[in-house]
């Protein structure tokens, strides 16, 4: 609650800066309306009417500067350390979600059924190993490094963090935080002086481990990208991201059939008898 405080005065601290001028400016004036009648009055109760003007002037005025000050050091100290604390905060949390790691079964020794003689010409069957869990598409070793990605707020399960998508992927993970507005999904290419640009449109609707939206490499040309998941509160701040890399490429060739078609009768001479 105290963060949404914060930066929602980050947000409007330039009209909060004009309106503290301006109560400023309207307090010295009535300072030197108060002292002008100060200096004129010929009677104790007029003297009294004025100093308390001038007192509630200096007052009112000296609070407005007070203001004034806060409002500055929340927009320009308070809420970047806040920002700053967060997106940390997230960044070490994601680590642990970095990579992808592809464990190969070790091989399994011979066994054999017993002693009733050979099956076959041989008498050892090898046990199958149980596949192991392997993330969906093929990653690309020496990613740069995942940006954010707390596993509690905005985090990509799918696509992993150097991916290869060459066809529409599903993307599976985490968007949601407290006072949720939206998500949404941007990209850019890793090409200098590119910027992310939005992709999907807004979505209202918070998500936690389950489909986020959707991918389609064929709308890119070929080549590296970032991609981002950033979520937003009901102050359209940024509360979290997940940054990954991805590569697009065009689909693998589809393997051709070498040799004619099966099951064809051969003609013999014997076939007219």
């Amino acid at each position: 609650m105290i963060n949404s405080l914060v930066f929602f005065v980050e947000r409007i601290a330039f009209g909060l800066y004009i309106l503290s001028v301006g109560g400023i400016l309207w307090m010295a004036y009535r300072l030197q309306q108060a002292r002008r009648e100060l200096h004129v009055s010929q009677f104790k109760l007029e003297r009294e009417h004025a100093l308390v003007r001038r007192a509630s002037a200096v007052t009112i005025g000296g609070l407005l500067v007070e203001f004034l000050i806060a409002v500055w050091a929340i927009a320009n100290l308070t809420a970047p350390t806040l920002r700053d604390i967060r997106l940390g905060s997230g960044e070490g949390s994601g680590q642990d979600q970095e990579q992808f790691v592809t464990s190969t079964p070790a091989p399994n020794p011979p066994v054999s059924l017993g002693g009733s003689g050979p099956v076959g010409e041989t008498s050892d069957i090898f046990a199958t190993p149980m596949p192991t869990e392997t993330p969906v598409g093929t990653i690309v070793p020496d990613a740069p490094e995942i940006v954010g990605c707390p596993t509690d707020s905005a985090w990509i399960h799918i696509p992993g963090n150097g991916q290869l998508l060459y066809e529409a992927t599903t993307i599976l993970g985490t968007a949601t935080t407290s006072d949720f507005a939206f998500y949404r999904f941007e990209i850019k290419p890793m090409v200098p002086g590119a910027e992310f640009a939005p992709i999907g449109g807004d979505n209202p609707v918070p998500v936690v481990d389950g489909p986020l939206g959707e991918i389609l490499p064929f709308n890119f040309e070929n080549g590296t990208y970032r991609f981002r998941l950033v979520v937003f509160d009901n102050t359209t701040m940024l509360r979290a991201l997940c940054e990954i890399t991805i590569y697009i490429s065009d689909p693998p060739p589809t393997p051709t059939p070498i040799g004619g078609t099966q099951g064809e009768a051969t003609p013999t001479a014997d076939s007219g008898n």
